[in-house]
């Protein structure tokens, strides 16, 4: 069941354009939070292995950077490895902060409150894994 945040209605039936890649309401919101994806009703684990599933695979990615042929790999895997994790930092931040203000909302809105706290948590999980690889590089010769 989809939630539009910006009506506090709750979605059975979306409708999609041809060329949009959202789905979008009645009234013609798209159906996407920033951060979260798209507004669908998700328990607080399933949303949690999502965010950190996505922070682990970018780990993933820098790892695969810094193992390059060439030694000027490293430090760029550095910098877009630490540059990641204050990515990862603020979205997860910011969902909670979102998902503080949904709490105290009355109406379906409320539903989308575990989905944003699951995915928070596991993008604030991701984080300390991210900078022990950043770090574990800068020690790397």
């Amino acid at each position: 069941m989809y939630v539009c945040p910006k009506c506090d209605s709750l979605v059975d039936q979306p409708r999609r354009r041809w060329w949009w890649r959202w789905r979008y309401c009645p009234n013609g919101h798209a159906l996407y939070v920033r951060g979260l994806g798209p507004s669908l009703e998700q328990s607080f684990w399933n949303s949690f292995r999502t965010g950190l599933a996505r922070g682990i695979f970018m780990i993933g990615l820098v790892v695969l950077l810094a193992m390059g042929p060439d030694h000027q790999a490293v430090p760029v895997a550095r910098g877009f490895g630490f540059v990641l994790a204050i990515f990862h930092f603020f979205t997860g931040l910011i969902l909670l902060i979102r998902a503080h203000f949904w709490a105290g909302r009355a109406g379906p809105v409320q539903r989308l409150v575990p989905h944003a706290r699951g995915r928070a948590s596991g993008f604030l999980a991701a984080v300390p894994c991210q900078l022990a690889v950043v770090i574990a590089l800068v020690f790397a010769k």
